[in-house]
């Protein structure tokens, strides 16, 4: 099938991308932990605070917990606090005893610092920026430094220097950074401080000492570069880098220092590693893959939000497990983009798009989505959508698309349309899922048989057991008829 985009069916040029994650620094916790409790290492993004949560997950600081940002470090609660923000990729280092886990070490690295050459915004909040020559997508899920940047694209100029945290997403199209967190470095000039990058580097020359990442060029002459193989020996391709640089002009980043990036903890530690899918092992469904350069074995892992056949490259996943020689065990892998949407589609406007009878939900496509349609999309056509859920403004849910799979007009009447998300709200006979109301009475809609309510093996559980399942947060499909611009739903399934 020929691969085209909806944003350029739509006017705005993008690449088809693919995956690799770029996480922060690694390392074990401190000291031998005591019987009773395990070692752990986790990189993965902010989500809340009060101690510090990392993918939803709490780690509690005490006074002896240090945390590291741009190589200064602070110890205690408070000063974690004020150094981090909600969005930053961290690596968490600790120890985990029963339901409680301890923080010994938080490190924050930036995924990329330099001026923005480039700025292409599709709307205020969404759009892409070019820094030292790499590619930031920005949408509504990028988080901003509230006391340097108001919470929006549209308040980055050309010329400021930016910090960014985020994961790097890449296939043979293009590299992408997918930023979930930006601060504007106030007053600062090109690499006053410091610029920085990490990425793969896509071509080297050892006899000019250097060599490129997407289309930066970095000479490392006069670099640090211990952390590397020998460049007259070993070409440095398709590997994972951090760079530093203290001077950059004309495409070329000057550096000071260039090592090796990747994820690193300790033989055994329990582990969890969020970033984007960059290879498969054994081929699709064999449930083994690499998150950046991180080698994961799935076969037997529970899959939350997805199965072990849509694993794929340029997934984004959370896994969980243990490690040893740097391969995961996976007990636990889970989508990021569990959203699910089928349907017809009711309206194009710019990047967004609506589906028949769910007014409640947009969907925006980025540079970072991945279209697949022989025509371009257009008001009546089938479409299936893979995303994951964005802000939510004045009752309406925005779903960021990271995959849209076109299949041209359909002009059935009725159709069947799908829902999957995380429940929002629960009360027998209701759920709320993406803003959308599903009333499961028999007089609300089909819901008279008890296989209209089915469990994670698709098979037939009931109303009771059903609801006695759901909770906020679950992922649930649904599944309906639209007739007429009105959808009747008809079946619910829990999702692993």
């Amino acid at each position: 099938m020929k691969h085209t985009t909806l944003l350029a069916t739509l006017g705005t040029s993008f690449c088809v991308l693919a995956a690799l994650s770029c996480s922060g620094g690694g390392g074990g916790g401190t000291g031998v932990p005591s019987a009773s409790t395990t070692p752990v290492t986790s990189t993965g993004t902010v989500t809340d605070f009060g101690s510090v949560y990392v993918n939803d997950r709490k780690y509690e600081i005490n006074d002896s917990t240090t945390t590291t940002k741009d190589d200064s470090t602070v110890s205690g609660d408070q000063n974690a606090k004020s150094v981090l923000r909600r969005g930053m990729v961290v690596t968490v280092s600790g120890t985990s005893s029963g339901t409680t886990r301890t923080a010994s070490t938080i490190i924050h690295q930036n995924t990329l610092e330099g001026p923005i050459q480039i700025k292409n915004p599709i709307d205020a909040s969404n759009g892409t920026l070019t820094v030292l020559g790499q590619t930031v997508v920005v949408d509504n899920t990028t988080q901003f430094d509230d006391t340097s940047t108001p919470n929006k694209l549209d308040s980055l100029s050309l010329n400021d220097v930016i910090e960014v945290s985020g994961f790097v997403k890449e296939d043979t199209t293009g590299v992408f950074i997918m930023a979930s967190f930006i601060e504007k470095k106030l007053g600062a000039t090109v690499c006053s401080s410091i610029c920085e990058v990490k990425g793969k580097i896509t071509s080297h020359t050892p006899l000019q000492s250097s060599f490129q990442i997407s289309t930066l060029i970095v000479n490392y002459t006069t670099a640090d570069i211990t952390d590397m193989p020998n460049p007259n020996s070993v070409n440095w391709v398709g590997l994972l880098v951090e760079v530093k640089g203290s001077n950059y002009n004309a495409g070329t980043l000057t550096a000071t220092k260039v090592e090796r990036e990747g994820f690193q903890a300790p033989n055994g530690d329990q582990v969890e590693l969020e970033g984007y899918v960059t290879s498969l092992i054994g081929g699709a469904g064999s449930g083994q893959f690499m998150i950046g350069t991180t080698t994961v074995q799935a076969t037997n892992a529970l899959y939350l939000g997805g199965t072990i056949a849509e694993v794929a490259v340029g997934q984004k996943l959370e896994v969980e497990g243990s490690i040893s020689n740097n391969i995961i065990t996976a007990t636990k892998v889970k989508f990021q983009d569990s959203v699910r949407l089928e349907g017809i589609v009711s309206s194009i406007t710019g990047s967004t798009m609506t589906l028949g009878g769910m007014p409640t939900i947009t969907i925006t496509s980025n540079s970072a989505t991945e279209v697949q349609s022989n025509t371009p999309v257009a008001v009546g056509d089938r479409v299936k959508v893979r995303g994951r859920e964005g802000a939510t403004a004045n009752g309406t849910v925005n779903v960021i698309a990271t995959e849209v799979d076109g299949n041209g007009p359909d002009n059935c009447n009725p159709c069947d349309v799908d829902l999957q998300g995380a429940v929002q709200v629960v009360s027998n006979p209701n759920l709320t899922i993406l803003g959308v109301q599903i009333n499961t009475s028999t007089s609300g809609s089909d819901f008279s048989d008890p296989a209209d309510f089915k469990g994670t093996s698709d098979q037939a559980i009931g109303r009771a057991a059903f609801f006695g399942a759901v909770t906020i947060g679950t992922v649930v499909e649904v599944k309906g008829r639209l007739t007429n611009g009105a959808i009747t739903w008809r079946e619910v399934e829990l999702e692993e």
